[in-house]
């Protein structure tokens, strides 16, 4: 009995043994399926993707010199820094886009920061504000395009950095729809664009824009229940909110025409843009419950820029940005509005702009001139440079020798000159000064 039970074992596990084959292989033919849809799902998923990127290495060398209001006289400030940008984007449908960007800026090994380790404005500025090897947001936006329309609806983190001329300085065509002297900060917001360009001749180009970029003034003193229904407040004391109450929504809006010529006896290309834009009642909190200061601005930008004058190698942008700012309230006692010493002024400003550059092969050498009236204002969060080229009060110079190699590989070195006449607009009166900033670099720029 012993034999026959042993004997019968060994027969069932046989036959066990015979059909586990055939049970793996219908597993693995089921799983290869499942599989084989996995990858097709994932292809055609990524039929709707592209991906590019740029990552660009840049040494600085800084010397500043200041007789007065505060005496200065640095050299060698050298800075190694890094800037990495990874863009993804979906084309969901013809009528359907989505574009977006993240970025990371930092100092190499950076051991410590003296000082303060904040940013003017973080959700403007974190993205370049050389703040680490975080990654930010600096652009996600849709375009809604409905068939057989001249409208585009843009809604979300919009392209509103890296405008012209600044495809000039790495031999690149033009990139940013907006100019530098317009906006320079990535800003979130609605955007609505008609195109004409089918009303005019072969080539030519006409976009109309109007765009809805607010500001968010947010309580974050109340109780976490309920700090989002509770109205903002003018300034904080100690974290507390105080003062009178604010709107949530803090106004910016902008128009804008753009127009581009092909082939004119002039250029290969001439474009021409003019916007205007304004923002109203922005607050200043001082943190100490002392402030009631806001502000009004308003500017008017042109921009001309044309590529291959004369059907030649030069090509030349002019901006020009005039400016008006109200100031209204003091921030911290007499003597403390936004650039007065008045509790109520406006102050009037422009930023001029010449680039110039001549390109041969994979060789580019160029020059830009830069006037910032006294009273000017002009906020650029995403700069390419670490002293802020273009919110010079005064006069700036910059050269730079540009070189294409390896096709993907852009190799610039230059020199940038500050001569300041004043210190920025900030709250109190104009500070004048006799500061000069030199920064030469060498950058290294890769795309791909």
């Amino acid at each position: 009995m012993k034999f026959l039970s042993l004997f019968s074992t060994l027969i069932a596990s046989l036959v066990c043994g015979a059909q586990e084959p055939a049970v793996t292989t219908a597993t693995m033919s089921a799983k290869s399926v499942e599989q084989r849809l996995a990858e097709l799902e994932a292809n055609q998923s990524l039929n709707y993707f592209s991906f590019s990127g740029t990552l660009v290495s840049t040494y600085d060398d800084l010397e500043v010199n200041e007789t007065y209001p505060n005496p200065k006289d640095y050299k060698a400030l050298d800075y190694l820094r890094l800037r990495f940008s990874l863009n993804a984007d979906a084309e969901v449908s013809p009528q359907i886009r989505v574009f977006s960007r993240t970025t990371a800026t930092k100092f190499f090994n950076k051991w410590r920061q003296a000082g303060s380790d904040g940013v003017f404005n973080e959700d403007l500025d974190v993205a370049y504000g050389n703040t680490g090897s975080q990654i930010f947001l600096e652009r996600a936006y849709v375009d809604l395009s409905p068939n057989g329309s001249f409208w585009t609806l843009s809604v979300g983190r919009l392209p509103t950095v890296h405008g012209s001329p600044t495809n000039f300085w790495d031999l690149r065509s033009r990139m940013g729809t907006y100019p530098l002297l317009v906006y320079n900060s990535p800003l979130d917001g609605v955007a609505l664009t008609y195109r004409l360009d089918s009303y005019l001749p072969d080539g030519n180009q006409w976009a109309l824009r109007g765009l809805y970029t607010p500001f968010s003034d947010v309580n974050g003193g109340a109780a976490l229940q309920s700090e989002y229904v509770t109205p903002p407040k003018a300034d904080t004391n100690a974290g507390t909110p105080v003062g009178v109450t604010t709107n949530t929504l803090v106004d910016l809006f902008s128009l804008q025409s753009d127009y581009v010529w092909k082939n004119l006896n002039i250029a290969d290309e001439t474009g021409f843009i003019l916007q205007y834009y304004q923002f109203s009642n922005l607050p200043f909190s001082s943190g100490a419950g002392t402030s009631n200061l806001s502000i009004l601005s308003r500017a008017i930008v042109a921009s001309i820029e044309l590529l291959g004058v004369n059907r030649g190698g030069f090509d030349v942008s002019l901006s020009y940005n005039y400016n008006e700012t109200e100031s209204n309230g003091l921030f911290s006692g007499p003597g403390t509005g936004f650039g007065t010493t008045k509790d109520h002024d406006t102050l009037q400003g422009h930023v001029a702009l010449l680039s110039v550059r001549y390109r041969r092969d994979s060789w580019a050498a160029g020059y830009e001139w830069l006037e910032g009236s006294k009273n000017s204002v002009y906020f650029s969060a995403a700069a390419e440079d670490l002293t802020h080229f273009c919110r010079t009060n005064g006069t700036g110079h910059h050269i730079y020798l540009a070189k294409k190699w390896m096709e993907f590989v852009t190799v610039r070195g230059g020199l940038r000159i500050q001569q300041y006449s004043n210190l920025p607009v900030f709250v109190g009166p104009v500070v004048p000064t006799d500061r000069e900033v030199k920064t030469m670099y060498l950058s290294l720029r890769t795309d791909f």
